[in-house]
């Protein structure tokens, strides 16, 4: 959330959409105006930036593709970010490189945008990158006790076990959490 605060556009739009949605930095970067339904709050995830060519491509894997919902919340940033911030671009593109012709490089975002505002923040800037804000949903997401389908589904992992494997270090704390409240709810003597 500070994250967010203290990022000037086009970077606060990004990493709040990065946030709210858990895409990687490559699905972020290609999303186009297109693929936002406003009147469904849907976001379509169906191309991924290449860091290499830049070019567009299919994503990561099949289960990749996917239509995410969007939260209220994020689709105010994102009226606010296409009326006030964005600009047309043959592509369509909704975070563009400055000239407009093709998607930003992941490392600028993460050297002019994420960077500068972890400094102002105090935050350390090591082995910092945008994995981060997907990583921290998902952990919120586990925090909240959501269950596992609905976390691979929004993750969009092919397999469950990736699930598992990248969050499972959420899981004892959240467990703790669970096995407090039925205790406390079926006042159970124990």
């Amino acid at each position: 959330e500070r994250i967010i605060a203290e990022s000037p556009e086009p970077y606060r739009t990004m990493f709040a959409t990065a946030w709210a949605t858990g895409l990687r930095a490559g699905e972020l970067l290609a999303l186009t105006v297109g693929d936002l339904d406003f009147q469904q709050r849907t976001i379509r995830v169906d191309k991924s930036a290449d860091d290499s060519t830049r070019q567009v491509r299919q994503p990561k894997t099949r289960a990749s593709v996917a239509t995410l919902p969007m939260p209220s919340a994020l689709a105010a940033v994102l009226r606010n970010y296409l009326t006030h911030h964005w600009q047309e671009n043959p592509s369509g593109l909704l975070f563009p490189n400055r000239k407009g012709t093709r998607p930003r490089l992941r490392d600028n975002v993460v050297k002019y945008g994420l960077k500068p505002a972890l400094k102002k923040l105090g935050i350390p800037t090591t082995d910092v990158g945008m994995h981060a804000f997907r990583h921290g949903l998902a952990s919120e997401l586990a925090n909240a006790g959501v269950s596992l389908p609905i976390l691979q589904a929004q993750m969009r992992h092919a397999d469950v076990k990736t699930t598992l494997r990248v969050y499972t270090h959420i899981l004892p704390e959240t467990q703790r959490n669970a096995m407090e409240t039925v205790a406390i709810s079926t006042n159970v003597p124990i």
